[in-house]
């Protein structure tokens, strides 16, 4: 589980895609959001626009509001 300690540091993610291949990658870890319910981490991954970043902050922080 990432924590609001690992901002900063380099961690090495395992994913599966969608034909159910996983595959591996060293992001760093740029922003932690804990909530009572949950925690939202945002790496410094390259293939994703800050956009998606901001309107994921958003649904993350409208779903959290009432905590």
């Amino acid at each position: 589980m990432i924590e609001l300690e690992d901002v900063g540091r380099d961690v090495l993610l395992t994913f599966c895609s969608w034909s159910h291949n996983y595959y591996q990658t060293e992001v760093r870890v740029q922003m932690v959001i804990k909530a009572p319910r949950g925690t939202m981490a945002l790496f410094d991954n390259k293939y994703i626009s800050p956009d998606s970043q901001c309107e994921a902050i958003r649904a993350f922080m409208e779903e959290h509001n009432n905590d």
